[in-house]
């Protein structure tokens, strides 16, 4: 298949530009990368391998201006991100769409970059897909490719869109000094093009006619017509959007939604809604935001298999049972509700991290048996006392605590928590800190308008790293450490006579 459409793209290649194609790889060459990256190139791609090593340096790329790599680039290009997987392979916001196809990292060695440009993102292959995704797909990835898309199903498919894009004329050759390169229509850049593209390439995803698109923008309201009018290009960029932000739009219905299929990230903050019923048709969202709105009802999420990260704070929610059906919520902030009963989180197998206000010791026994737990955030405390707070010690895999608005005896409550890293302070009081001092992987330790009333003891601590507070705490402890401390960041205005101090501290302590 790849060898009859190679053919038929050079004979169109041919009649644009001069020969660029670099003479076929061996099968040596090959399997001498492959062994290297511990991978087994797809069928497709050992073919067009076999047939041509990648092009020629000054080339005009033969993925719309994007260089096919020769075996030898390929390599050099999937060392940098193999050395950088096991530190950022889960860094940021990573999207697949459609959603499930791809793995949603960072950072894949299982990625095989055959094109790039020039500035940290490829075209690649995949070896190591999602459930719903199959091996040899063609992606985007890199620096600065937060949403992958899958371009193509297969390396073959790919080869015949740009042999159909040229054969359409679908395209622009564009010259700077002696180079000469093309580009996918009006674009500059392939990788930007993918937003609007009908995707995978020949197979596209659940394509929405203009028909069906026209008939839904008559439908709107004045209010919606002028949203889209306003801040889109027109509907199908709309109803395309992979994120969709309207903060603030006092929106009392979001039902023009129920069209937007394809979105990942939504975030409906600061309006006025009491239902969100369409959202039960949005399948792909990954991370929703429903911050400050009259909601009352989370029902209609119970089905968003594929949701991440999920924010309700400063809304009337008060039941929180459709959150057991989201298998891979991570992430949930819930502070300022009228939830009560926090049980139901137990079925989160995959939470991470919560944030939450507690009203209730019960609520702190129901959070100390989510065993998934590295990061809470607890935003107040009410009608709670110091022993109650020793249920926190159950949280065996606590890595990052971070209490707001609250006086605190002590911190006695996190003596067990091994894997404890980081705490966070704000607007908080605490009484004694004498267990700070000897947490034994303590990280990092952060006072934003707080104060710990015996400090000198945090001085103690053998582990902790950094420091961060106000002028007053750091001049305090910045001699107390017997090991070097990270004091680079303070919280809080200092007068030029302080930024001196602070200045010339920093640079005779370098960490």
């Amino acid at each position: 298949m790849i060898k009859l459409t190679m053919e038929k793209l050079k004979i169109q290649l041919d009649q644009k530009f001069s020969s660029f194609l670099n003479p076929p790889a061996s099968e040596e060459e090959i399997q001498k990368v492959e062994k290297e990256m511990a991978i087994k190139f797809p069928d497709d791609i050992r073919e067009l391998y076999l047939m041509h090593n990648g092009e020629k340096e000054d080339g005009p790329g033969l993925f719309f201006g994007l260089p096919f790599l020769s075996l030898n680039d390929v390599l050099q290009e999937w060392y940098v991100w193999e050395q950088l997987e096991e530190e950022f392979a889960m860094e940021g916001s990573s999207y697949s769409v459609p959603a499930g196809y791809i793995k949603e990292r960072y950072i894949n060695r299982f990625w095989i970059p055959i094109s790039k440009d020039f500035g940290g993102n490829n075209i690649g292959i995949d070896v190591d897909p999602d459930h719903k995704g199959q091996i040899g797909q063609v992606i985007n990835f890199g620096r600065d490719e937060e949403v992958k898309y899958v371009i193509a199903t297969q390396l073959s498919d790919f080869l015949e869109f740009i042999a159909e894009t040229i054969l359409q004329g679908n395209y622009q050759i564009e010259q700077e000094e002696d180079y000469l390169y093309w580009n996918y229509k009006n674009s500059t850049h392939f990788l930007d093009a993918l937003k609007s593209l009908e995707l995978p390439v020949l197979n596209p995803v659940s394509p929405i006619s203009k028909e069906d698109t026209s008939k839904w923008m008559q439908d709107l309201d004045a209010q919606w017509k002028e949203i889209i009018q306003e801040d889109f290009s027109n509907p199908e960029d709309f109803i395309k959007r992979k994120k969709l932000y309207l903060i603030g739009k006092n929106l009392t219905h979001i039902k023009p939604l129920q069209f937007c299929t394809e979105v990942r990230e939504l975030i409906l903050t600061n309006n006025q809604l009491t239902d969100i019923t369409p959202l039960n048709n949005m399948l792909s969202l990954k991370k929703l935001y429903l911050i400050k709105n009259p909601l009352s009802d989370l029902t209609p999420l119970a089905n968003l298999e594929h949701l991440q990260e999920l924010n309700f704070n400063y809304t009337k929610i008060f039941d929180i049972t459709p959150l057991g059906r989201m298998p891979r919520l991570k992430n949930l902030e819930m502070d300022q509700t009228d939830v009560k009963d926090l049980s139901i989180l137990q079925q989160c197998q995959a939470l991470e991290s919560l944030s939450v206000s507690i009203v209730n010791k019960e609520q702190l026994k129901q959070i100390a048996q989510i065993s998934t737990l590295k990061q809470l955030n607890i935003h107040q405390l009410k009608n709670i006392e110091e022993e109650d707070l020793l249920q926190l010690r159950y949280l065996k895999n606590l890595q990052v605590i971070t209490v707001e608005n609250c006086y605190l005896k002590n911190l006695d409550c996190l003596s067990s928590n091994h894997q404890l890293r980081e705490i966070i302070l704000k607007n908080t009081v605490l009484e004694d800190g004498t267990a700070i001092g000897v947490l034994k992987n303590l990280k990092s330790l952060k006072l934003d308008g707080s104060t710990i009333e015996n400090l000198k003891v945090i001085a103690k601590s053998s582990s902790l790293k950094k420091f961060t507070g106000s002028f007053e705490q750091f001049y305090y402890l910045k001699d107390l450490f017997h090991q070097a401390i990270d004091f680079s960041t303070i919280i809080g205005g200092m007068t030029a006579e302080k930024q001196k101090v602070w200045h010339q501290y920093l640079d005779t302590h370098k960490v």
